[in-house]
């Protein structure tokens, strides 16, 4: 897989399971804004039911309504009702003031602002990840061709040397050192291949792949290219993430205290039903003369009492949680701040790092050509001559790893101006 990080990153915002999470729960709260949208429309449904009475209640009435001779307090127990009862109709209700419900759909948008705002600081933490994945697996990658120059030059050494000894003209003592040196250059391969892959791993996951996919990934960027393009690039001031959630959080807040003090008010519903009930002993649902229509408006008025306790209680906690927002929104900031002035340190003395072991990069290479040179006409022997390049390729290796902690700097610069 060719990759480069411009490619590297689109794949990760396409793929990454955390920001397609993000992503989904941005979609339930707008599928939750529409279902608040939908409740302030007139609720009307129809309803149908069949009822066997298989014991007819008795009601008792007094006797004087049917016989006016009757004693004063007599009962007469009588069944007000048949075997079979059904009801049909429409019904309609519609809340023609609700100060809770009044809120509801605001609420519902302040939640996918915020989610869509948390989407958006996953966005910038999976850049920043998807960036030190892969500036650290350009790093690690180096770091093994240096590892195995050195386990290379190490061998030539030691073929050499034990060549020397087996002619009588290098002692046991020499040759034993040269041989630990060679089992260590042969260690230190084998660790930098092990953070190799641990690094591809990483790099793969960020990305959204399994981190036991064994694709060959070729780094198409390097670290001078890396560090040329974070070196020219500008930090742009947009608004901290954290604190454009904390602002969100403290409207959501405000909405819901509204809402809660208009809780003290009445509620008014309009209720109407168009409709017909029937009655028979016999199951003759078909008959029209055993249907009886049934309509009725209602107007209903419902006034909280026993309730306000109970909101006083909510109205304070949610005051309690407006000042905790504005503490965090206050210790935001300062956070915001010292991370901002931690990576602008950094980057400063980075810089001038850079420059220095740049300055020390070229003089190991000019001094490994002259190597060259003097081996080539016979003045050098093999084995300072593979001592000249490994130091070359230390040098090599300490400036990438200096750009690699400018461009770490500066995306840590990056990120606290965004988070």
């Amino acid at each position: 897989m060719r990759l480069s990080l411009e490619e590297a990153r689109a794949i990760a915002l396409k793929n990454n399971p955390d920001l397609q999470i993000k992503q989904l729960e941005v979609n339930i709260t707008k599928a939750q804004a529409d279902q608040a949208r939908l409740r302030r429309i007139p609720l009307i449904y129809g309803d149908f039911n069949m009822q066997r009475n298989l014991i007819i209640p008795v009601t008792p009435v007094p006797a004087n309504a049917f016989r006016p001779d009757a004693a004063e307090g007599e009962l007469i127990p009588l069944r007000f009702t048949t075997k079979w009862t059904s009801n049909a109709g429409l019904n309609a209700e519609l809340n023609i003031f609700n100060p809770e419900r009044r809120t509801e759909l605001a609420e519902a948008r302040l939640q996918t602002q915020i989610r869509e705002t948390e989407k958006e600081a996953e966005e910038i933490d999976l850049r920043y990840n998807l960036d030190e994945a892969y500036a650290a697996a350009i790093i690690a990658a180096e770091q093994l061709k240096l590892a195995a120059s050195d386990t290379l030059n190490n061998y030539t050494v030691w073929k050499m040397s034990k060549e020397q000894f087996d002619a009588g003209r290098l002692m046991q003592a020499d040759l034993n050192k040269v041989k630990a040196d060679l089992n260590n250059a042969k260690n230190n391969f084998e660790e930098a291949e092990k953070i190799w892959k641990q690094a591809k791993a990483e790099l793969m996951v960020t990305m959204g792949y399994p981190p036991s996919d064994e694709a060959a990934l070729e780094l198409t960027d390097d670290i001078e290219s890396l560090f040329s393009s974070y070196q020219q690039s500008q930090i742009s001031s947009n608004e901290s993430i954290a604190l454009k959630k904390l602002q969100q959080e403290a409207g959501l807040l405000n909405t819901q205290l509204n809402s809660t003090k208009a809780g003290y008010l009445p509620s008014i519903v309009l209720k109407a039903y168009y409709g017909a009930s029937y009655f028979d002993n016999r199951f003759e649902i078909f008959k029209g003369n055993t249907w009886y229509g049934n309509s009725f408006i209602n107007l209903g008025v419902r006034l909280p009492i026993t309730e306000g306790l109970e909101r006083s209680k909510k109205l304070a906690e949610i005051r309690l949680q407006t000042e905790s927002n504005r503490l965090s929104y206050l210790s935001q900031q300062n956070k915001n701040e010292l991370e901002r002035l931690e990576a602008t340190r950094d980057i400063a003395i980075l810089e001038k790092k850079y420059l220095r072991s740049k300055e020390n990069y070229d003089l190991a290479a000019d001094t490994y050509r002259i190597a060259q040179q003097q081996y080539e006409s016979g003045r050098l022997l093999i084995g300072d001559l593979s001592k000249s390049n490994y130091a070359y390729q230390l040098e090599k290796n300490n400036y990438l790893n200096v750009a690699y902690d400018y461009i770490i700097a500066k995306m840590k610069l990056e990120k606290a101006v965004r988070n």
